[in-house]
């Protein structure tokens, strides 16, 4: 549907929660993600054909991000339309380009050190998801502005703490920020409205930067790829609520390292804060923990070793 003049969102889905993909219509268009690999074909496709267009009239697509549902559909949309160029993030650059070195580098970075990971099902699924690989024309590090014509301009953001290379767009004429999956409130609704996923930030100091980045900003308007559009006040209060959200985990790391002070594993701390949280995961979403947690073990604390088992054991850091 046209949310603004000449901008457009695209509603798909991903495992059950809603993805949002953005159009940007102008004498150039954009388009902003491209969904899992799945995504071109069952959503894309249809849509731009609603408005009497093909992918050959795409100009550029801007992957906000390294992740599956994000890039996936690269590849597709490159193999249907040859002219379009792609960028994404330059320090998003590798995993975005490559397949195999995100499944293994995100999807799969914990296993050898912490002994967690995802079931060789659930990891099948995510590299099917991330489509084949798909090399970038164009890499962006924030500051650029994207002229699409007609007066329509596209500013360009770099907003690390999901992914190091994290963009986000911020139309010039409406004062709308999309912002892929760079804030993330508390939570992960999916369709039904049921809770899905918690936060999955992985470097706290620059998620609360961009938190704050954001904000400074003030947008008018707040598109996520996985959140209910904000306006006005509730734009305020969103990031808040990813704010709040981030340091409340922060202090309950720190009260489960103070608790400990012979060390931790990953494990141990994602088990210990998860029994702390207002509302618990169950232990197959639980999991999901790892992202945010290791991030937060890395702020607070140092390693201390190896176990028996041979994971990673943190202790609490003393001073600064």
């Amino acid at each position: 549907m046209e949310i603004l003049d000449g901008i457009h969102r695209i509603d798909a889905e991903v495992a059950g929660r809603p993805l949002y993909l953005f159009l940007f219509l102008g004498e150039r268009n954009l388009l902003l993600d491209a969904g899992c690999v799945t995504t071109v074909a069952d959503t894309l496709l249809p849509y731009l054909a609603g408005l009497g267009l093909s992918p050959r009239n795409l100009d550029l697509l801007v992957i906000t991000h390294s992740d599956f549902d994000h890039q996936g559909g690269a590849n597709g949309l490159k193999t249907a339309s040859p002219g379009l160029r792609i960028a994404c993030g330059a320090l998003d650059q590798e995993l975005v380009s490559d397949p195999d070195a995100i499944v293994a580098r995100r999807y799969d970075a914990f296993r050898a050190d912490h002994g967690i990971g995802y079931d060789d099902e659930t990891t099948a699924w995510i590299r099917e998801m991330c489509g084949l690989p798909q090399p970038v024309d164009t890499v962006l590090a924030g500051g650029e502005t994207i002229d699409l014509g007609n007066g329509a301009e596209l500013r360009v953001l770099h907003v690390p703490g999901h992914s190091p290379g994290h963009l986000a767009v911020y139309d010039n004429r409406s004062g709308a920020l999309f912002s892929g999956d760079c804030v993330q409130g508390s939570v992960y609704r999916g369709l039904d409205g049921t809770r899905k996923l918690c936060p999955t930030y992985t470097d706290v100091d620059p998620y609360l930067q961009t938190i704050d980045a954001i904000a400074a900003l003030a947008p008018s308007e707040l598109h996520g790829c996985h959140w209910p559009a904000c306006t006005g006040a509730e734009v305020a209060a969103f990031l808040g609520e990813s704010r709040a959200y981030a340091e409340s985990v922060d202090g309950l790391v720190h009260t489960c390292f103070a608790e400990a002070p012979e060390g931790l594993t990953l494990g141990e701390l994602i088990d210990r804060v998860n029994e702390r949280l207002d509302e618990p995961w169950e232990p197959s979403l639980a999991q999901e923990l790892v992202y945010s947690l290791h991030g937060h073990a890395e702020r607070q604390a140092v390693h201390a070793g190896r176990n028996s088992a041979g994971h990673i054991v943190y202790r609490p850091r003393i001073g600064p």
